[in-house]
């Protein structure tokens, strides 16, 4: 039974209105509508690219073997005949027409019947709404036909740009969280992004009675870098440092860019030997950053703890600010004994 063109557009309002059931079934029932409504056999949406005719959904008989995925020849396909036209096409018996009965796709596919539309996005042709059949038609395609296909088509065409902005928008909501929370000239996390993940880290192991370190960690005679070579060079030694420290740690620890030339590098759940062996690895590995034929070295002050004792940490400041604070009068102890070494500190 043919739909009623009252019957499309109360459906067509159901389907596109329901949003909640997602795009994948929206598409799926559009076309079994215009199946209805055409009373075709084969329903389409397609993508064309580089005359690469591609099956994106599709609603076909048991008998008739098409498959999201499949691919043609654009220029043997139907759609061809539509896209050159640049609007709606309907043909009820290809057959009989001295034109189509000639053109590739009646020759390989044999199919009498066909209505179809481009699909445009961003004043381009993205692909085309199709229905067909074996069958000639056997009347004429109606105007109403014609409207609803039109109809179909305007709002997969706003859909599909919805879709298209809506991406555009969580990858640039994506960038822009990426831009808050990490060190824009060397990638690795910043400040701000310290004082979010560490403190959440601590609030666990302090109910887990864990122990771990900190450090804090900067870059000798920097500034006479900037001043002799220029802060292009002294930049590119950042990043350089930066990476090389980042290519030491594990998943679960966590590197921040504090400022300047100084880095913090939180070491959770390791014990003071496992924390002592991998910060001597951190400082060996700046070595690899090489400057005028001379490597870069860097001064470390480590401050590890264990929040079992946790009488040690009452009455205490922000904790994150306290062991912050241990760690860095280890490292001021670390330059004072000439630089380019490591001073630990416990509490």
């Amino acid at each position: 039974m043919v739909a009623t063109s009252e019957t499309v557009i109360r459906r067509l309002y159901q389907i596109t209105n329901d949003y909640e059931k997602g795009f994948d079934i929206q598409i799926i029932q559009l076309i079994m509508l215009g199946l209805e409504r055409f009373n075709l056999d084969i329903g389409i949406l397609s993508r064309i690219e580089n005359d690469v005719y591609t099956v994106l959904y599709c609603v076909t008989p048991e008998d008739v073997e098409l498959n999201p995925g499949d691919t043609f020849d654009f220029n043997a396909t139907y759609c061809q005949i539509t896209c050159k036209s640049f609007g709606l096409v309907a043909i009820e018996n290809m057959g009989n027409d001295d034109k189509y009965a000639k053109h590739p796709a009646y020759q390989a596919f044999g199919l009498e019947s066909y209505i179809g539309i481009p699909i445009f996005v961003d004043g381009e042709i993205f692909g085309t709404f199709n229905f067909s059949s074996p069958q000639p038609y056997p009347r004429a395609f109606e105007e109403a036909d014609i409207d609803a296909l039109h109809l179909m088509a305007s709002w997969i065409e706003v859909e599909r740009i919805r879709r298209k902005q809506e991406q555009r928008l969580k990858e640039l909501n994506s960038q822009l969280e990426y831009q808050a929370y990490h060190d824009a000239l060397t990638g690795v996390a910043n400040r701000h992004s310290m004082f979010k993940i560490i403190p959440a880290d601590i609030e666990q192991m302090l109910r887990s009675d864990g122990k771990g370190s900190i450090a804090v960690l900067d870059i000798d005679h920097f500034k006479q870098v900037n001043d002799k070579y220029g802060h292009q060079v002294g930049d590119d030694v950042l990043k350089k440092t930066a990476q090389a420290l980042k290519s030491r740690l594990d998943d679960k620890d966590f590197i921040a860019r504090f400022g300047g030339e100084e880095f913090v590098v939180w070491l959770p759940e390791r014990d003071v030997e496992e924390s002592e062996k991998l910060i001597r690895k951190l400082h060996q590995s700046v070595s690899e950053v090489v400057l005028d034929n001379q490597p870069i070295t860097i001064s470390i002050g480590v401050c590890h703890f264990d929040f079992g004792n946790k009488k040690d940490f009452e009455c205490k400041k922000t904790l994150l600010d306290f062991l912050i604070d241990r760690a860095d009068g280890a490292l001021y102890d670390a330059k004072n004994q000439g630089r380019n070494c490591i001073v630990a500190v416990t509490s």
